[in-house]
Parts: C-alpha cells; sequence; structure tokens
C-alpha cells in the first residue's frame, strides 16, 4: 500500500476514507487495497481508532479557561502579586488570550497525531541483495528461517527482523522461496506486477522489470493479486503455475522437470552461519550434517557448492574454510571444533 510520504495525493484519498466522503464504489477500491496484506488492515485500523478519538474529543464541551484564569487572577489579587495598574486590564486581555491558546493547542494536538501516525510513519529500513551478473545462485537464510535462492541480475530486499504481524519482501528478478510456516504472520512477496502471500510453501517467482511475471508452486498453496487490479486475485497450489497476460492472471498445470531446479546448480552462500548452510544443504542434497557445538554453528563462511558434490568433497570444504574437525556418528557428519590446528591460522 502507499505511502502519504511517497505519494501526496493518497493523503487526500486516506483523509477522504477516514472522514466517511468516499462513494461505495471508491470504498470497495480502497478497502480491497488494504485487504491486501495484515500490516495494511492494522495500520489503517490504528488511524481511524485515532480519527475517532479526535472526533471525541473535538465534540467535547471546551473546557472553562476563563473560570480558570479567574480563579488563578483572584488568588494572585490577594496576594498581593498583581500591579494595581496593570490588575484590571488583565483581567480583561489574559482571558482572550488563554481561549485562543487553548484552541491552538487541541489543532496542533490533533495535527500531530496525524502527522505522527500517517505523514511520518517510520519505514522499515530494508537490507537489499543485489546479485548482478553472478552466475551462481546466492543463498540467503532470513531470521524466520526462511531461506530465498536468487538468481541472476536479481534485486532481493527484506528487513532484519520483521514486524510483529507480518513479513513484507521485494523482489526484482528471479528467487526460489523456501518458506518457514507461520500462520499468525503471513509471508508478503512485493513485485513490479503482483502482490504474492503465503504461509509456509516453496515456490519459483520470475519477474521482468514491470512486463509481466511467472509463479511455479513447488508444494504448498500461494494467494496471488495484481497491483494494476486489486479486485483479481487467484489461489496457486502445487503443480500449478500463473502468468499475467494482458493484465489478467491465467493459471495451468506444470509438471515439474530439471530447469525447475535451477537454483540447486551452484548455490553460493556469501557470510552465512555455518547452521544455516547444513540446513540448506541437508533440504537439498543427500547429506545429515550437524554440528557438536553451538559455537560451531554460529561461524561464517564463505563457499560455493554445485550439485555434483560429493558429501565428502562438501565436508571437506568446511572443514577446511573453518578449520574444523568431522566424525562420522549414527550416520550423520558432525563437525566440531579442531583444537589441535587452533593455533595454526
Amino acid at each position: 500500500m502507499k505511502t502519504v510520504d511517497n505519494d501526496p495525493q493518497y493523503a487526500e484519498i486516506l483523509a477522504k476514507y477516514l472522514g466517511g466522503e468516499m462513494s461505495e464504489t471508491e470504498l470497495l477500491e480502497f478497502e480491497s487495497e488494504i485487504a491486501v496484506s495484515e500490516e495494511n488492515k492494522t495500520s489503517i485500523e490504528k488511524m481511524k481508532n485515532q480519527w475517532t478519538a479526535m472526533k471525541g474529543y473535538k465534540d467535547q464541551k471546551m473546557p472553562d479557561t476563563l473560570n480558570a484564569w479567574n480563579k488563578l487572577h483572584n488568588r494572585l489579587d490577594e496576594e498581593k502579586l498583581i500591579p494595581n495598574q496593570f490588575a484590571e486590564t488583565n483581567r480583561r486581555l489574559v482571558p482572550v488570550f488563554i481561549r485562543a491558546a487553548a484552541v491552538i493547542l487541541i489543532l496542533l494536538g490533533i495535527g500531530a497525531v496525524i502527522y505522527l501516525q500517517v505523514i511520518r510513519k517510520p519505514s522499515i529500513e530494508l537490507v537489499h541483495v543485489d546479485t548482478g551478473n553472478e552466475t551462481n545462485t546466492l543463498i540467503k537464510t532470513l531470521n524466520d528461517g526462511s531461506i530465498i535462492y536468487i538468481a541472476q541480475n536479481s534485486l532481493f530486499s527484506f528487513p532484519e527482523e520483521f514486524e510483529n504481524n507480518s513479513r513484507n519482501v521485494e523482489l526484482k528478478g528471479e528467487a526460489f522461496f523456501d518458506i518457514a510456516s507461520n500462520p499468525e504472520k503471513p509471508f508478503i512477496i512485493e513485485t513490479d506486477e503482483a502482490f504474492i502471500e503465503v504461509l509456509g510453501t516453496a515456490f519459483n517467482v520470475k519477474t521482468q522489470n514491470g512486463k509481466g511475471f511467472e509463479l511455479i508452486v513447488d508444494r504448498g498453496k500461494v494467494k496471488v493479486t495484481l497491483k494494476k487490479d486489486l479486485s483479481h486475485s487467484e489461489l496457486v497450489v502445487a503443480g500449478e503455475k500463473i502468468n499475467e497476460v494482458k493484465n489478467s492472471l491465467v493459471k495451468s498445470k506444470h509438471m515439474a522437470n530439471q530447469a525447475n531446479t535451477w537454483y540447486k546448480q551452484r548455490m553460493h552462500f556469501k557470510d552465512e552461519s555455518l547452521f544455516n548452510i547444513i540446513s540448506v544443504l541437508n533440504r537439498n542434497f543427500n547429506t545429515t550434517f550437524a554440528v557438536a557445538e553451538k559455537e560451531t554453528g554460529t561461524r561464517k563462511l564463505t563457499v560455493t557448492f554445485t550439485n555434483n558434490e560429493t558429501t565428502d568433497s562438501i565436508t571437506e570444504l568446511i572443514c577446511v574454510g573453518l578449520n574444523l574437525k568431522s566424525q562420522n556418528i549414527n550416520g550423520s557428519v558432525v563437525f566440531s571444533e579442531n583444537k589441535e590446528n587452533a593455533g595454526k591460522n
């Protein structure tokens, strides 16, 4: 949803909505836009509550500032704190300023609430990952456990910490998403063409710089909503593909093939923790890697693995890269600190 910061005209639309001045058609269109994400709905609900509170305050009887001033004036006068020549003049003039000040303060208060709640709503700072012409697939594990496989010439933007009620990211280009399930916190991807909402699933998204997009669902279910027509949404399930064709969403069946696994061909990890790396490897290869100590899992590594790597070659790369040792325990390859070579780095 737009904000007042990046579209001044949107402030007028928002004020019209809060003031109850929209037609039925305008109201339906606006509420459809709000419904795209829980964050939007929560934000608008807060604004409505503030608006209602401000209307109630405005409708209340104004405080009797004149009576209050007279009481204060009488007390000061009794205690001889007001010079005689100014006493009567002050009695007549000051209440005028008090009343004016009271009105100004109320208006300023209402304006401040609108300014802070609507116009100056703080934006979340995003981390931007641009893969450029790099032929490797860049793997990024988010703080919720979701794994994103980012293709070349793609830009993926995400917050380091998600908000309480939603997980919002942005994509330009192509990426494969393996989303950690959290029914109470939907994962929403914004592209140039659409909003994609998921709870926990795996799917591939390919955008074309505002000239259409393609989504293929590997497992689970996702909801796709066109930006150009927020009333147009489609549910896409495993084994289905959806494309934008002439400003419309078109679904079709999709058969799995080797091309769907592009993200496994050359997986590149950049300054990722060993925990995250072995989690991805265990998902995509026939491996059962583990770590002996928590501290070992937090060690970070930059490394690339191809889809024809063997368990032995992967093990060797990790051990050499982090100066670890490995051993087979109950069928799992377990990494631990190599204390014998600790002083040789």
